[in-house]
């Protein structure tokens, strides 16, 4: 069985998100990030604000609390930006270019080989670690930072079945 499919920067960047979304360190990282750090500056805020300027402690309790909610409901959009600018800086210093290219991904047997312009790599059904798959494109995981990235827009919906298909098949 052999697919045909693009893998575009904009692949790559929403590849990036999925992953972060999904990751459980990114999901500590996040959780603190949002929850945890804007509390500890809110304290500090309240704390150190009444303790130095001439203001009552309701005051500082108003600023911090508008502190914490503020941060809280813009820092998914933060953060997203924040891993799209990064996706994109690591396509810019090639260190991913590779990754953006035609792909032809023959799978036969127990193996899954995915030819690009740049290289080609035979991959055991049993080094596959996870799949994925998303409205717009399946995730096939090779450990927890590296997977080849299949667009789905290229695919029928029975293609992409047949595609789940062989590669659930053991």
């Amino acid at each position: 069985m052999e697919f045909k499919y693009e893998v575009t920067e904009e692949d790559y960047i929403r590849f990036n998100i999925y992953h972060a979304q999904s990751s459980k360190s990114h999901r500590k990282t996040y959780t603190m990030l949002r929850y945890l750090l804007p509390l500890l500056c809110g304290v500090a805020i309240f704390f150190t604000g009444s303790g130095l300027f001439n203001q009552p402690r309701p005051y500082w309790a108003v600023i911090a609390i508008l502190f914490i909610t503020v941060w809280t409901i813009r820092f998914p959009k933060s953060y997203e930006k924040l891993i799209k600018k990064s996706a994109k800086d690591m396509l810019k210093d090639d260190e991913q270019s590779s990754m953006i290219s035609q792909n032809i991904m023959v799978m036969g047997g127990d193996s899954i080989k995915v030819i690009s312009e740049y290289s080609t790599e035979i991959t055991s059904k049993d080094g596959i670690q996870e799949v994925k798959v998303f409205d717009d494109m399946i995730l096939i995981y090779l450990n927890q930072i590296s997977a080849h990235i299949v667009p789905t827009r290229y695919f029928t919906e029975e293609v992409k079945a047949e595609l789940l298909k062989e590669l659930a098949a053991d």
